[in-house]
């Protein structure tokens, strides 16, 4: 019998709502009346805290997991080779060749990995490519199947002509016009609900009965690992990853099988990847959704992707880290995601459908699926002892646009579902609103800073030394085998923090923005993309004006006790070479 979570009762979430908004104002006025020394330092102490708790947290469920593997060896009853059974869906549009084949190389062998399930969006000539590469990787266990209409935009369309069928017989006159999506604002909340089962069953059994038709609903017990390509018409990436979760379901079913393991096509695994993230999980049926932590296999080509690299550990990892601290981590990274399947079946048609004030979301794909699972009282954890490698941006443009797209798609789950908060407690929402407001007041004082010469006197140069060091000790202790160096790992933290206001400011302000900015790395369409910083001007000209502001308050520091007579003047040149300077990197 299935093991499904039960939210918390009333009280208990109305005690969460007043332990967040408690801690968080008592944070707020601590920090504004009575620190006094190192502010950013005492933070980060809290912080790496936390995610030392996680980590120990995940130490203890291998520990674990590696003894139940053994118990059973000893007993003649498999040990690893009896690791809990799960799929793995890789999903991509006009990746590089090489960088998609050591992809769906990086499973062979993996402990417990039953089916791979590729899904590849696009079907045109230029994606066939992709579907080339599939063949040659599985070429005897190889089933390819196209799909002629992406299966969001069926469920919808099935959904919207079921509740259209229910408000003609309520009303006795058409509701709105069929193929409509469906508004989930005009339309009563039961019967929303009901609409969605009803599509979402459809296509389950439109999956059901595709996987029949080509002989590979039941996966076969001998042979290589058996694979499926699915490859529809080009919509986006959440199209294809709501396709391939479809049909995992549905071979889910059909074998037994509790877990999936969603991947990109630039991203690849290694022999434990899959076995650790997965076997931890199913030592709790409460965990719905976990993921692994990312290293960077692009790191050294150039010093943008070596930066990005060591940002990974110390900003992203440890903020991760935080929440994973309680098992309620808000963003499980597409790169390297796993999910209890029974946790998907209720909220796919709901994620995919998602819509902030009207407007259909598109780019974060990977933070609402979790955002659904937290809202359904699953736990969500970070596995920090299991590591999957992708890809990050080589070019200082490539990287500001991920990070802006990142930002959006927090900005939207960070607000528009607060209930999150009640079921989950404090440490998610404190987490949450730092990542938010922390950067923007940041950059409030420096604004000011550079207009009046206020200082704020908490801050100091001292106390940012003190964060540097912490985290660069901290990820040098414990992740020494995954990071590339302490001069990367201490200028990434500038790398990463400096453009940070900016980078807010902006994706607040284009906060439904929908494009993800940067073209795809086949050779197709990198020659779309020569003049990428020109098509991108605009996205990045916030960040730019912000970085001049920081060139002008380092200049006016410098200024006020060498040469404060040539303050202004030093002011101005320190802005004006950044923002020069800035503007020729990016459209260079």
């Amino acid at each position: 019998m299935a093991h499904l979570p039960v939210l918390p009762s009333v009280g208990k979430q109305v005690i969460n709502v007043v332990l967040c908004l408690t801690i968080f104002t008592f944070i707020f006025l601590y920090f504004r009346r009575y620190v006094y020394l190192f502010p950013i330092t005492f933070e980060s102490i809290w912080q790496i805290s936390l995610a030392e708790v996680n980590r120990r947290k995940n130490v203890r469920r291998i520990r674990n997991l590696e003894q139940s593997a053994a118990g059973d060896e000893e007993k003649g009853t498999g040990g690893k080779k009896a690791a809990t059974r799960h799929i793995a869906s890789v999903v991509g549009y006009r990746e590089e060749p090489n960088l998609f084949r050591k992809c769906l190389q990086s499973y062979a062998g993996s402990p417990g990995l039953e089916m791979m399930l590729v899904g590849i969006d696009g079907d045109h000539a230029e994606d066939m490519e992709m579907v080339r590469i599939v063949e040659q990787v599985f070429p005897e266990t190889l089933v390819k199947i196209h799909i002629d209409e992406p299966y969001g935009p069926l469920a919808v369309r099935i959904a919207q002509g079921y509740v259209d069928r229910k408000m003609e017989d309520e009303k006795g006159v058409e509701f709105k016009p069929h193929g409509r999506c469906v508004d989930p604002d005009e339309v009563p909340k039961e019967l929303l609900e009901e609409s969605y089962k009803y599509a979402c069953r459809m296509v389950f059994e439109k999956a059901v009965s595709t996987l029949q038709d080509h002989g590979v609903l039941k996966i076969p017990n001998k042979g290589g690992l058996p694979a499926i390509c699915l490859y529809q018409p080009h919509i986006c990436k959440k199209d294809i990853m709501f396709t391939n979760m479809v049909f995992s379901l549905a071979l889910g079913q059909a074998n037994d099988i509790e877990y999936l393991w969603t991947s990109d096509s630039d991203t690849w695994v290694y022999p434990e990847t899959l076995y650790h993230t997965i076997g931890c999980m199913s030592t709790d049926p409460l965990i719905g959704g976990s993921c692994s932590a990312l290293s960077i296999h692009n790191g050294g080509e150039s010093m943008i992707a070596g930066l990005g690299a060591a940002a990974y550990w110390t900003e992203l990892a440890i903020t991760r880290g935080q929440t994973g601290a309680v098992d309620s981590v808000d963003c499980q990274p597409g790169p390297c995601a796993a999910f209890k399947l029974i946790a998907l079946e209720s909220i796919l048609l709901k994620w995919y459908t998602q819509t902030s004030i009207g407007v259909k979301t598109v780019v974060n794909e990977d933070r609402h699926l979790t955002t659904n699972l937290l809202l359904n009282g699953w736990k969500v954890t970070f596995n920090t002892q299991t590591l999957a490698s992708t890809d990050t941006p080589t070019t200082l443009l490539r990287w500001l646009l991920q990070q802006m797209r990142w930002a959006r798609a927090t900005h939207i789950e960070t607000f528009q579902y607060p209930k999150v908060y009640s079921i989950h407690g404090p440490i998610l929402f404190v987490t949450a609103m730092r990542r938010f407001y922390g950067p923007l007041i940041i950059g409030v004082f420096t604004i000011r800073y550079v207009l009046t010469g206020y200082t704020v006197h908490t801050y100091s140069l001292t106390d940012l030394l003190g964060r540097i060091v912490l985290c660069t000790a901290y990820n040098r202790l414990v992740n020494k085998d995954n990071v590339n160096g302490v001069g990367y790992l201490i200028f990434s933290q500038m790398f990463y923090q400096l453009p940070l206001p900016g980078i807010m400011f902006w994706s607040v302000v284009t906060a439904l923005e929908g494009g993800w900015g940067t073209r795809m790395r086949n050779q197709s369409e990198t020659r779309k993309g020569r003049r990428a910083g020109f098509d991108n001007l605009w996205s990045t000209t916030a960040v730019v004006v912000w970085m001049g502001f920081v060139g002008a308050a380092f200049a006016r520091f410098i200024a006020v006790r060498i040469a404060p007579q040539l303050m202004v003047q030093l002011m101005l040149v320190s802005s004006s070479v950044t923002v020069i300077s800035l503007y020729y990197a990016l459209l260079g």
